[in-house]
């Protein structure tokens, strides 16, 4: 699918700007004259105008040196591309492919779990443009990381979901043009990372990503997900790809719970998530590599993922094994 931020306009030739506006010599009554005119005039196109490969340049990354990851959870079905996206609220929970464990329950009280979606966007957003580490150009990256994981229902990517929702929101809040989330994604400082299948996958490929953009790792990096995620990230994820410990950080943001609740998340957590990471930490063995293809991994896609980059890479992102020689560790021997 084609972004939904429209590329920037191409300069007009010639011909096509003189249709609009009348020479600059023109006189007075010249110009009544073209304002009082019953008819369309307009130049004959030039059919060898070619416009120069340079009018759209790619963007530059003088100053981004750090990554904000937002980890994707679930497809916000909205087209932006359709012309009733306006109308289609992302608070309305059924405009969300949600997993059951992941809707309301109106006998217990419990919120769809979309709404902190919402915030986990928004908590990238306030981190790219009006935190602490916020600056004019911005000196983060913001990447939205979630694959097409229910092909079977949908092409969209959660990802691209994500970037959709965020367009919602700021409708909803009076920002006709998109607000904040299209302008800094028609600028270049929110990337869609739309090949990840869990979380690991999210970690690692939005740093590929990162690289193949700026051309250099990020110094540091801020991963918005739900806070009984965070040993995840932080003891296995991280280390599983040897990233310096003292460059990632975890915003947890959990969902509303009650007690019950929260107990349940964190046992889940520990039984399902935690402990087969714990046991597996590439996720190269058959419970989590069987989950990724379930989710629509194909192992195809890995070479796209490293042309470019780093030979080291290719033993990690290809055959799941991990060498000093990754470009982050090499660094730090440096």
């Amino acid at each position: 699918m084609a972004p939904v931020a429209p590329t920037a306009a191409l300069p007009k030739s010639k011909s096509q700007a003189s249709r609009s506006t009348a020479p600059a010599t023109a006189t007075s009554q010249e110009a009544a004259v073209h304002a009082n005119a019953n008819f369309d005039w307009q130049a004959p196109e030039d059919q060898d105008f070619v416009h120069p490969d340079h009018v759209i340049p790619p963007p530059s990354y003088p100053s981004a040196e750090n990554l904000i990851i937002v980890c994707c959870h679930a497809i916000f079905l909205p087209d932006a591309d359709t012309p009733e996206f306006p109308l289609r609220s992302p608070h309305y929970e059924p405009n969300w492919l949600l997993a059951p464990f992941q809707k309301s329950d109106p006998e217990t009280g419990k919120p769809g779990e979309h709404e902190i979606f919402l915030t986990h966007v928004k908590a990238g957003l306030d981190a790219l443009t009006i935190g602490t580490d916020a600056e004019h150009p911005p000196s983060s990256l913001l990447i939205l990381s979630g694959g097409a994981t229910k092909r079977d229902q949908t092409p969209m990517s959660e990802a691209r979901s994500y970037y959709h929702a965020a367009l919602a929101e700021e409708l909803a809040e009076g920002h006709m043009h998109g607000g904040r989330a299209h302008h800094q994604f028609s600028k270049g400082y929110i990337l869609l990372e739309e090949q990840a299948t869990d979380s690991f996958q999210n970690l690692l490929f939005s740093i590929l990503l990162f690289r193949k953009r700026t051309g250099k790792y990020p110094k540091r990096i801020r991963i918005i997900t739900h806070s009984f995620k965070a040993k995840r990230f932080l003891e296995l994820h991280a280390p599983a790809i040897q990233w310096p410990k003292d460059r990632v950080q975890v915003q947890g943001i959990d969902p509303v719970m009650s007690c019950t609740e929260l107990e349940t998340a964190l046992q889940g957590e520990e039984q399902q998530g935690y402990a087969p990471w714990k046991n597996d930490p590439l996720g190269t063995g058959a419970l989590l590599s069987g989950k990724r293809k379930q989710r629509g991994w194909d192992d195809s896609i890995a070479e796209g993922l490293i042309e470019g980059l780093e030979w080291s890479l290719r033993d990690l992102v290809l055959l799941g094994t991990v060498s000093n020689d990754l470009p982050w560790v090499a660094s730090q021997h440096d």
